[in-house]
């Protein structure tokens, strides 16, 4: 019998998750999901793929608001009412909306944790997010669906493969269910859990934030388990897979242990087996810190031959499509058209000049286009 075993929402985007025993579950995701969000003054999303320490925050709800402990042990309590009351331009991954922003209290608190000015957002009651494939669906600050399903053996197939240890945690799913074959949930198109019926719409392509440690906060060396999962889930486009990203049908309480019955299959995704990528080797000795030229676009920065291109592009205020961070999906490529750079792992040379900014460190000045 396959079971609902876990139930996880996540309030604050990015931040640490709270283990419920049963949630309604309702059409835009579980009550309280992803309901915050912390972002730049502009209102870009900003996550734990860029700042791991923030899965060292431990949100609580609140009857009339939210509850936030850092992880120097300071605290923060922000009430819905203190809420800017104008609906502020907001972005996930190009989407674009409107959200609430959290008093400057708040705001001036948080962003002491950061290397730049931060502010916490709020949906609000009135959903204006969609998800992307279904007009029709309000959406929280989820990267893209209202749930996320994760299959216990599918975790314990991976664990079983990965040389690092792995928690199911770090998937950051919704629903796990329980008494699946491993990565049987890829041929369910429709299911039942309770008296809730559910569609697994596609499969979760996963990014460098599975990599970080929910304890420490910080990223695996190796990229572990991304890289393991590389090697047996890429699919034909390229994106890496794990878990299946689901919409509801009608809404109400779910509960652990209620049954999961499959009313609907489909083909599963075909996947790519492929060789483990070797890392490059990178010297210990962290070379002496050098300032230089990083022109992008026809602009002159100042760089440093410290951090990779992606992150110093974004510390001037510069948007290059990424997804993953981790030298996997290809969408931070750019065109180095002049100087020399560090990669991270072979496979972030591309061919006719083109490198992956997430996993490219300047070596010298260097001229960059967006391809």
């Amino acid at each position: 019998m396959i079971t609902l075993s876990r139930i996880y929402t996540h309030p604050i985007k990015s931040m640490r998750g709270i283990r419920l025993s049963h949630a309604f579950a309702d059409i835009s995701g579980l009550t309280f999901d992803r309901n915050f969000m912390v972002t730049t003054l502009e209102g870009k999303f900003i996550t734990a793929r860029k700042y791991p320490q923030m899965l060292l925050f431990t949100p609580a709800m609140l009857n009339n608001g939210l509850y936030l402990r850092a992880p120097n042990g300071e605290s923060a309590t922000v009430l819905y009412q203190d809420f800017n009351d104008n609906q502020s331009p907001t972005e996930v991954w190009g989407n674009h909306f409107h959200a609430l922003i959290a008093p400057d209290a708040i705001n001036t608190w948080l962003s002491s944790f950061f290397d730049e000015p931060v502010q916490l957002r709020w949906l609000s009651p009135q959903l204006s997010r969609r998800v992307k494939t279904h007009t029709d669906i309000p959406l929280s600050f989820a990267d893209g669906y209202p749930f996320l399903l994760i299959s216990e053996s599918s975790v314990q197939e991976l664990q079983r493969r990965c040389p690092a240890s792995i928690k199911l945690e770090q998937f950051r799913g919704n629903l796990i269910i329980t008494g699946a074959k491993p990565f049987e949930e890829d041929t369910w198109k429709k299911i039942q859990i309770g008296d809730i019926v559910f569609t697994l719409d596609k499969p979760c392509s996963r990014c460098i934030l599975t990599t970080v440690s929910p304890e420490k906060g910080i990223k695996h060396p190796n990229s572990e388990p991304l890289a393991t999962l590389q090697t047996f889930r890429t699919a034909e486009n390229g994106n890496v897979d794990f878990g299946q990203n689901v919409i509801i049908h009608n809404t109400g309480v779910i509960r652990v242990g209620d049954q999961l019955t499959v009313l609907e299959t489909k083909l599963a995704e075909k996947y790519v087996e492929k060789e483990r990528e070797t890392p490059v080797a990178v010297s210990t000795n962290k070379p002496q810190i050098n300032t230089l030229s990083l022109i992008f676009e026809g602009i002159e920065y100042q760089g440093d031959n410290q951090s990779v291109i992606l992150e110093q592009l974004e510390s001037h205020g510069i948007s290059v499509p990424y997804s993953c961070r981790a030298g996997l999906c290809g969408c931070c490529k750019i065109k180095l058209i002049e100087g020399e750079v560090t990669p991270l792992k072979q496979s972030a040379i591309k061919d006719n000049g083109y490198i992956l900014a997430c996993s490219c460190i300047p070596k010298s000045a260097v001229k960059l286009a967006l391809k």
